[in-house]
């Protein structure tokens, strides 16, 4: 009996659906992998841009709790005590007492002759306030406030400058005027030496845009705007984030929230409402966002289309409430009676 030789083999049908099949496979493969690695990737810009988000609420609150306020002399409650011992020594003491009132009067931070409010609809990101007393000044885009704080042992080293130099030199101090704001995209402003200037967030080459913060003493400031260096005002600071596209602010008296402060005549908020945005990297490659543009004012598609995250934070300042202005007078009329007894 014969039997017929069987050999078993690959058709070319079957080897071209194997083919098919590894390369489908391997395609499904490529895919997921590609698409968890976008997701981290993008879950990774998140969380570093809200960590970058957080250290600047926290730095710009912490100028805004350290801000200081100068406040009058009051000499009614001396008056009174140094009036109750009678004699010549009363009147010698209500003479001083009238001495120092006087001079407190003539120095008076409060005094309507020696400060002016600020231009109504001005930049404060070029506008000096060292005729007016310390404070908080500010406007719905930009915030000053004059804070106190010790310097640290580098702080104490005078900085070479020349005339020559884009910027103002800072000397060593404790009162210091700190200033917040948006710089659009520009190249005569503050410098980014953090970063090459790239083409996110519509800066182009060679220009720089983001959150800036500018800390200048009082005293340097001052003779900035004695001899009108605007121009290198504008180029001193430090760029903290590019990535800031907004900022806004709002402050409370402790009925309405307002969109200007001026400490010459409103004393101090009891609450400062900090808004910034930043654009995802995703975005700003594909739409970019032109920085100070006002957010509160771009609709939520708007904000959902451009990629553009909001982050808040709301400050109190401690003891603004015992600054209120209708207080401090009456303090200052009722004597002794506003120390209680």
């Amino acid at each position: 009996m014969q039997h017929k030789n069987s050999r078993s083999a690959f058709t070319l049908i079957e080897l071209l659906l194997s083919l098919a099949l590894i390369v489908v496979a391997t395609a499904l493969v490529g895919s997921l992998m590609q698409m968890f690695s976008r997701n981290f990737a993008t879950r990774g810009d998140d969380i570093r841009r809200e960590q970058l988000a957080r250290a600047l609420l926290s730095k710009i609150a912490d100028d805004v709790r350290a801000v200081i306020l100068p406040q009058e002399y009051d000499s009614s409650v001396l008056e009174q005590l140094l009036g109750a011992s009678g004699g010549s020594s009363a009147a010698d003491a209500q003479a001083a007492t009238d001495s120092t009132s006087s001079l407190a009067g003539s120095t008076s931070p409060t005094d309507s002759s020696s400060t002016t409010a600020p231009a109504s609809g001005g930049e404060l990101s070029t506008t000096v306030t060292t005729s007016l007393p310390p404070g908080i000044y500010g406007d719905q885009y930009s915030l000053i406030v004059d804070v106190s704080r010790i310097p640290r042992p580098d702080e104490y080293n005078m900085q070479t400058a020349s005339m020559s130099d884009p910027f103002i030199a800072d000397v060593p101090g404790d009162m210091k005027t700190v200033t917040y704001f948006i710089q659009s995209p520009t190249n005569m402003g503050v410098d980014d030496t953090l970063a090459q200037f790239e083409t996110t967030n519509g800066s182009s080459s060679g220009q720089a845009s983001g959150l800036v913060r500018r800390q200048l003493d009082r005293a340097v400031t001052a003779y900035a705007e004695e001899m009108g260096n605007t121009q290198r005002l504008q180029r001193t600071g430090d760029l903290l984030a590019p990535e800031v596209v907004a900022l806004e602010f709002a402050y409370f008296d402790g009925v309405d929230w307002l969109t200007e402060w001026d400490s010459s005549t409103q004393s101090l908020p009891w609450l400062v409402e900090i808004t910034l945005a930043m654009q995802t990297a995703t975005a700003g490659e594909t739409t970019p966002f032109t920085p100070g543009v006002s957010i509160s004012l771009l609709p939520h598609a708007d904000r959902q289309a451009y990629g553009i995250e909001v982050y808040q934070l709301v400050v109190a300042i401690p003891g603004a409430q015992l600054h209120a202005v209708d207080a401090a007078s009456a303090d200052q009329a009722a004597g002794m009676e506003s120390m209680g007894l």
